[in-house]
């Protein structure tokens, strides 16, 4: 009898402390909803602070302002949260705390809300918890700096018929860059490629859906020696064949490719088409009609040309001198269609630019319609059929008797180090051959054509920075690469706090 009174008073004792606990236990299990709660609405915040931080740092990426960097970072932040959210957004480039703060290569990113709490944060005096994320996000260099950058991600089809006596026809195009010959072609410094063609990245894997043409970047010897070598090279794409790719001044286990990688930006996007308002000191609206020149070789009196405007200029034979500035030359010569030619005789152009536009009525005053193009593809209005067996727009010969080709010389000027400027929209090609018959010509400084098709053919050394379209390499014998003057490196967006 006592044993059963005992347990029935440790069952009643029992049902007293549950009543007495419940409460709390309550309590604590609305607690731990609360902060797993909590914990939910952090870990979203963060996420969203993180991709605003990257789509921020995108724009670092392609040059855009701190201005734009914040409001695009901003902008994004704001489509990923609740409609009817409280959350403060702030955005900074550069960075105001942090190992960044400062940096003009990052971008910070800062949410600051409130989670609305359950009874139990409730009954202790805390309706509310407040949270606060923060993301730095910035770009990071992955490449050295560069002396090529190809820009066409998807090239139209293109095949060169014969160039005068100097280029043989050309079959279509295999890569974005193209290296054939009997030599190696040696670049200091990094080849950026943005052509997304497939082939094979730099662990043998394919990219794209064939290992067949075309590539992103494509050496095809006709002898077996033809290689590229550079510091960096990188594509978008993939290459034909991983032993064609070798590093400069490094062993055969460096690895040289990256491919499957980003696109990188034009680095003259910024830059404007040649007016006298952009440049008055070096741009004159001077008219000088077309010139063909066809001078006494070597002895002949040399034939001076000034800066202006020219529908275009021939030169055959003769001593041809280039007063400093800007050429506009922008039709054909009615015989050869071409725009501007040098094949024959000795020319010093030094610390000029030559602009070449198909624009026939284009005004240095204006510059329209030139100054539209911007990043917009030529062929966007259906005009791709045309780019098949386009005449050059440009041929020269640099190794005619030492005749140099300098850039402009003029650092207040927006076109200093520029030596050849081909309009955005102008796809035509560009020729460039090293003959090397009477001795090394030179030719120095930034050659650019957005989308047009630039060759470089022969042999020597070049201190030559290209940004192109697309790109031929035909080394006769060995073609060296060396600018003076690099074009900027690749980077690649990241996480950074």
């Amino acid at each position: 009898m006592n044993t059963i009174h005992s347990s029935t008073r440790r069952q009643g004792k029992v049902l007293v402390l549950m009543a007495i606990m419940l409460p709390t236990l309550f309590t604590f299990l609305l607690l731990v909803l609360d902060g797993s709660n909590v914990t939910h609405h952090f870990r979203d915040a963060q996420q969203i602070a993180d991709t605003a931080a990257l789509s921020g740092a995108d724009e670092i990426y392609l040059g855009s302002s701190s201005t734009t960097v914040e409001n695009l970072a901003r902008e994004f932040a704001t489509k990923n949260l609740p409609a009817n959210s409280t959350t403060t957004i702030e955005t900074y480039s550069p960075p105001i705390t942090g190992p960044f703060a400062g940096s003009s290569e990052h971008v910070e990113v800062v949410l600051r809300g409130t989670v609305q709490n359950s009874f139990g944060s409730d009954q202790l005096g805390n309706n509310q918890t407040g949270i606060t994320v923060r993301a730095v996000a910035g770009v990071k260099q992955v490449t050295d700096e560069s002396a090529i950058i190809v820009l066409d991600e998807n090239p139209p089809p293109f095949a060169l018929t014969p160039v005068l006596p100097i280029i043989p026809s050309l079959p279509a195009l295999v890569g974005g860059l193209e290296v054939l010959g009997v030599g190696h072609v040696t670049v200091d410094g990094a080849v950026l490629v943005n052509t997304d063609w497939g082939g094979y990245d730099e662990h043998g894997e394919l990219v794209g859906e064939s290992s067949a043409a075309p590539w992103g970047i494509a050496c095809m010897p006709v002898l077996p020696l033809s290689k590229l070598r550079a510091t960096d090279i990188r594509t978008v794409g993939g290459v034909d064949r991983l032993a064609n790719y070798s590093k400069v001044g490094g062993g055969g286990a460096e690895v040289v490719l990256q491919a499957n990688r980003r696109p990188v930006p034009d680095p003259f996007r910024a830059l404007p088409v040649p007016t006298v308002s952009a440049d008055g000191a070096n741009v004159k609206a001077d008219f000088y009609g077309g010139r063909t020149i066809v001078g006494v070789p070597l002895i002949g009196p040399p034939v001076t040309l000034q800066s202006g405007v020219y529908e275009w200029i021939t030169i055959l034979a003769g001593r041809v001198h280039f007063e400093p500035g800007v050429y506009i030359i922008r039709n054909k010569d009615p015989l050869t269609q071409i725009s501007l030619t040098m094949i024959a005789g000795e020319v010093q152009a030094e610390g000029v630019m030559f602009y070449i536009t198909n624009n026939a009525s284009y005004s240095p005053n204006s510059g329209a319609p030139d100054s539209l193009d911007l990043e917009t593809r030529p062929d966007a209005g259906g005009l791709l059929a045309d780019v098949v067996g386009l005449v050059p727009s440009t041929v020269i010969n640099i190794g005619l008797l030492g005749s140099t080709i300098t850039p402009i010389q003029d650092t207040s000027s927006p076109f200093h180090g520029f030596a050849f400027y081909q309009r955005r929209h102008d796809r035509r090609p560009m020729v460039f051959v090293q003959e090397d018959l009477l001795g090394n010509g030179m030719l120095a400084g930034n050659i650019y054509s957005k989308w047009g098709h630039v060759i470089l053919a022969g042999k020597g050394m070049f201190d030559a920075r290209f940004v192109v379209g697309t790109m031929r390499l035909i080394a006769l014998l060995d073609i060296e690469i060396e600018p003076s003057i690099t074009l900027p490196p690749a980077h690649d967006v990241y996480l950074a706090e």
